[in-house]
């Protein structure tokens, strides 16, 4: 009898272990080897030009090394193409390295600044890899005009997308432009439900929204 309720229990851990894999959040793909490396030359460009921005000259003496720092750029930006671009790599790592590339081309780092370059970038991780950062940045991008020109309906959609993936952010710039009319329909009543989430995960920023719509921030349950 006592075999047979240890061999129960046994059984029912790995029952439970099984579960929590299947419906846990999933882990992250580790990184290869190449990614290390790309992100490893990263840290040099920066260690390489720390300060430079503030120096009107600079020195052989102040450490800062611009056309070292570009050639380490240029190589994460290689690695980061070539991860993005093989579709064969699992959804998250790719998508990943499609960000890390929309980054680059978005802050011009190791080739010229090209913000459609970036979206493109941005828009594959988001929209086919599901990289909840992939798809804020562009919303913002396409929401605040800062590559000189406007679409409120891609950033709308960005931000949706970004909602369904469960960011935080993502509801409260979705509840914001629906509560506002923009880039779509109008719908205060989901607009309002959105920020309230938002606000109730700490996402101070949604907080901020309600307030200034004159709405309450905490959840209307009943």
């Amino acid at each position: 009898m006592l075999v047979r309720l240890f061999a129960l229990l046994i059984a029912m851990a790995m029952l439970s272990g099984a579960a929590s894999a299947q419906f846990g959040k999933p882990k992250p793909t580790p990184k290869n080897a190449d990614e290390y490396f790309a992100e490893r030359a990263m840290r040099d460009a920066a260690r390489l030009t720390f300060g430079a921005e503030d120096r009107d000259i600079i020195r052989p003496s102040d450490g800062v090394d611009l056309a070292r720092a570009e050639r380490r750029m240029e190589e994460a930006l290689v690695i980061f193409d070539k991860l993005c671009t093989d579709r064969s790599l699992p959804q998250d790592q790719w998508a990943r390295n499609c960000f890390s590339l929309g980054e680059m081309y978005r802050r011009g780092n190791g080739t010229v600044q090209d913000y459609a370059k970036a979206k493109t970038y941005y828009d594959a991780a988001c929209l086919e890899g599901r990289h909840p950062e992939a798809c804020m940045q562009q919303a913002y991008t396409s929401q605040k005009d800062e590559d000189g020109s406007v679409d409120l309906e891609h950033a709308r959609a960005l931000y949706e997308q970004a909602c369904s993936l469960k960011d935080p952010g993502g509801c409260a710039g979705l509840g914001n432009m629906m509560y506002m009319g923009l880039g779509g329909r109008r719908d205060r009543p989901t607009a309002t439900r959105l920020l309230q989430e938002s606000c109730a995960s700490e996402y101070a920023w949604a907080c901020t929204r309600l307030t200034e719509y004159g709405l309450p921030t905490r959840l209307d349950r009943f």
